[in-house]
């Protein structure tokens, strides 16, 4: 962090943002959950991601600049390379007489700034950004799927129709790519559907599905069982539903993935559920709510009984949204108690109930069990029945 926690926490007070009392409780919170000081911030609404960068961009006596609300020429966003830009957190977004601007979130990474100042042969003019913000306009270097596909097809498609060689091109690099591009967009599921003369790739982003590619049929199979592999499935079981999960390591983190195969009239079809690190590190304002839809969640969740309901179509962010919450109200004072199918993200502090129907820890019994466990607050991942929706109603 560019800046200490200590000062950190004083310029936060001292911009009236909040108290020492709030910035104790958002510090017990950041050294109980792992996360930076800065995050905590972020997490438990003290200030915006704007707010904050402000904040320490005149601490540092830097320009301050949101790269989201301004367009980046091509040929300037490009003098930083994709995988330096990711690595150093930093993107270059103007050019002009005076040189080239760049926006880093570590305003001292001086090796960077002396590459980009070689590379161009003008001077760097540096501007404090946040790493959220980075991130966000890092999506810029995306290139489009279906011809990084074709690309990958093109250095192999001799082997296209041959017997499966789970580590040879392209089957392996179309995965890794699926899934990174697939991360990039900030897609929630990833949709590998056969068809009868080709298999349709789709990403479920902000809950609405969307076409993204399609490969040879000849390459389904082959597909399937790298994700079988992956996801340590059985090979040789096409007629049975299968559901597993699998870790991919990206630049940005060690990505989780849920796995479900399903048999259907022209093969198998696969959903990937993409459980991203990011989706825990969103605020409520980071989920765009309108300033009053926001004031009504938080009057909802800031009263001392009662209940919410987080209801919508698969990949809306139902979950995110509730989490986002759960975050807030995440105190030493509080039980928090969830009980989910699965346990998609970890909430340090909170008592998380995984339901296994083998042992007959179902939503409903698991609920009943919970009530008893003297709770604060409860989060159920789903009401599926009847006595699922008495126990939640009459807590």
């Amino acid at each position: 962090m560019v800046v200490p926690d200590a000062q950190l926490a004083s310029l936060v007070i001292q911009a009236g943002f909040t108290n020492q009392a709030g910035i104790d409780t958002v510090s017990q919170y950041a050294a109980g959950a792992h996360v930076s000081l800065a995050s905590a911030i972020l997490e438990k609404g003290v200030a915006t991601d704007e707010q904050l960068g402000s904040l320490i961009a005149t601490f540092l006596k830097l320009p301050f600049v949101q790269l989201s609300k301004i367009s980046i020429p091509p040929d300037v966003f490009h003098i930083i390379p994709e995988k330096v830009a990711r690595i150093h957190h930093a993107v270059a977004f103007a050019r002009d007489t005076d040189g080239v601007k760049v926006a880093s979130s570590n305003p001292q990474d001086q090796a960077l700034f002396a590459m980009v100042e070689k590379k161009t042969s003008r001077r760097v003019i540096i501007y404090y950004a946040t790493q959220r913000d980075i991130e966000s306009t890092l999506q810029v270097y995306k290139t489009l799927l279906q011809n990084t596909i074709d690309e990958l097809l093109k250095e192999d498609v001799s082997k296209a129709a041959t017997t499966v060689v789970l580590e040879d091109p392209p089957v392996a690099k179309i995965v890794d790519v699926l899934i990174d591009n697939a991360y990039q967009d900030k897609a929630s599921d990833i949709h590998i559907e056969p068809e009868e003369s080709q298999s349709l790739i789709r990403f479920r982003i902000d809950g609405v599905l969307r076409d993204v590619s399609r490969v040879p049929k000849s390459l389904h199979d082959r597909i399937v069982t790298r994700i079988k592999v992956l996801s340590s499935l059985r090979t040789d079981e096409h007629l049975s539903a299968q559901d597993g999960k699998m870790r991919m390591a990206l630049t940005e983190e060690n990505l989780d993935i849920r796995v479900s195969i399903i048999p259907v009239s022209d093969g198998e079809k696969v959903v990937l559920r993409l459980l991203s690190s990011r989706s825990r590190q969103f605020t409520l304002t980071d989920l765009g709510m309108n300033e009053r839809d926001l004031q009504k969640v938080t009057n909802a969740f800031n009263k001392s009984y009662g209940m919410m309901l987080s209801t919508g179509p698969t990949g809306c962010g139902k979950t995110t949204t509730i989490y986002a919450i759960l975050k807030i109200l995440n105190t030493r004072e509080k039980n928090i108690t969830t009980i989910e199918e699965p346990v998609e993200y970890r909430i340090a502090g909170a008592n998380q109930v995984q339901v296994n129907p083998k042992t007959n820890l179902t939503f409903a019994s698991g609920l009943r069990s919970i009530l008893r466990q003297d709770p604060n607050i409860i989060f159920v991942g789903e009401i599926r029945d009847n006595d699922s929706a008495f126990h939640a109603s009459h807590q």
